[in-house]
């Protein structure tokens, strides 16, 4: 009786003594530790800047530089990562086709356009790393600003000429002021993302669907007139 019950104790104590030690951690993939990496780049980036140093960054993700830049050659290498998780990777490619889809009325284009687009652009790390691509001087903010004007807001621009069987771009090019037209409409939705998101000033809640449909009503009724100006402005100049 007793041999049990000294038994049952070592086994007690045997099992409180393993729980005690930790469980050795399994040694990441490079793959894993890649994306590791880029994720806590996104979160370090959305919250210091570009200007934020790799000293910092590596602490903060709990390894090495020396570690670090075996996946990545250097910053700027490590920032065009993140440029690819965070805006080129969510980027979706029917964007482009919707906005070109004539079987649909271009308002209820846009309104599906920029209920997708909202959902992704509309978080704090999307936002703020903009902001400070734009403030850094960094090269992955320009390139966005060139995708997002190629893939939407030109074929937007002559869409809009199509819409009000306007002269197409073939025959009157798309004007500087027209694509600035565009670009205030687009800004106007998106700065409501910058405030919430980025500075968090002034607005707590979601653009409602009334303001963004109020919006796109008003661009699109104004869209004739505007866009006769600028192309008067042309043929007179």
């Amino acid at each position: 009786m007793q041999s049990n019950v000294n038994g049952r104790a070592k086994s007690t104590r045997t099992s409180a003594v393993a729980a005690a030690v930790p469980e050795k951690r399994r040694r990441q993939s490079p793959d894993e530790r890649r994306a590791q990496i880029i994720r806590e780049s996104i979160n370090f980036f959305s919250e210091h800047g570009f200007a934020g140093s790799t000293h910092d960054l590596a602490k903060q993700i709990g390894v090495t530089q020396p570690l670090m830049f075996r996946y990545f050659e250097s910053k700027d290498d490590l920032i065009d990562a993140v440029f690819d998780a965070v805006f080129t990777q969510r980027w979706d490619s029917q964007w482009p086709k919707l906005i070109r889809d004539r079987s649909l009325p271009l308002r209820e284009r846009l309104v599906r356009f920029y209920n997708s687009y909202l959902k992704v652009v509309f978080n704090r790390d999307w936002m703020r790393l903009y902001v400070f691509a734009g403030l850094s001087g960094v090269e992955i903010n320009r390139r966005y600003f060139r995708i997002l004007e190629q893939r939407i807001l030109m074929p937007l621009c002559e869409e809009l000429r199509a819409e009000y069987r306007m002269a197409s771009a073939v025959d009157i090019p798309i004007t500087e002021d027209e694509l600035d037209y565009v670009w205030s409409f687009h800004g106007g939705i998106f700065y409501h993302g910058i405030r919430r998101c980025a500075f968090g000033t002034s607005t707590d809640h979601e653009l409602s669907q009334t303001v963004l449909d109020v919006t796109i009503d008003a661009f699109i009724n104004a869209a004739p007139h505007a866009i006769g100006r600028f192309t008067a402005k042309t043929h007179r100049s």
